[in-house]
């Protein structure tokens, strides 16, 4: 059946075959190293958590709560987002926290919402490393910004934990 196949025609199917085999080694590779990292960035992304949460409620974070495993969220509106469970060694309260970035003037920031099923979704803080961003922040756009995303945070604690997570 080869034989037919004149040299020219040969060497473009080889060539052909090498470029493909390369491009899906480099393909697996790539997709091995960031299943590689994603428990790295979760972890980074729950540290960041905390530390919002230990700011915000220092009465009850690390004493009474600590983050938990992350949660597979089930919303089309969480673009850039991830959810954690809430544990507690006293009680079984159903809360969970979620990190997403919000759009801002001074671009995209890492904002906490905190969800209690008994009192809601709450703003927390930002996970942010410039304390001058964050008070310009809350001077000037705080109230409509956070307002709208608080919303949106419903939303996907909502459709995420009727279809997810209910344990």
């Amino acid at each position: 059946m080869f034989e037919t196949i004149d040299k020219d025609t040969k060497l473009k199917g080889k060539t052909y075959l090498v470029f493909t085999s390369l491009i899906i080694v480099m393909a697996l590779i790539l997709t091995g190293f960031s299943l590689l990292a994603r428990k790295s960035w979760n972890e980074q992304l729950k540290e960041q958590v905390q530390t919002v949460l230990e700011k915000s409620r220092p009465d009850d974070f690390p004493s009474k709560y600590t983050i938990g495993k992350p949660v597979k969220i089930n919303s089309s509106l969480a673009v850039s987002s991830n959810m954690y469970k809430i544990t507690s060694s006293t009680s079984n309260a159903k809360k969970y926290v979620l990190i997403t970035r919000v759009t801002s003037y001074w671009g995209p920031l890492a904002a906490v919402f905190l969800y209690d099923k008994e009192s809601g979704v709450s703003f927390e803080g930002f996970a942010l490393s410039s304390e001058r961003i964050e008070t310009q922040f809350t001077n000037t756009e705080a109230d409509i910004t956070i307002k709208h995303w608080t919303e949106k945070a419903k939303i996907i604690f909502e459709q995420t934990l009727d279809t997810g997570d209910k344990k």
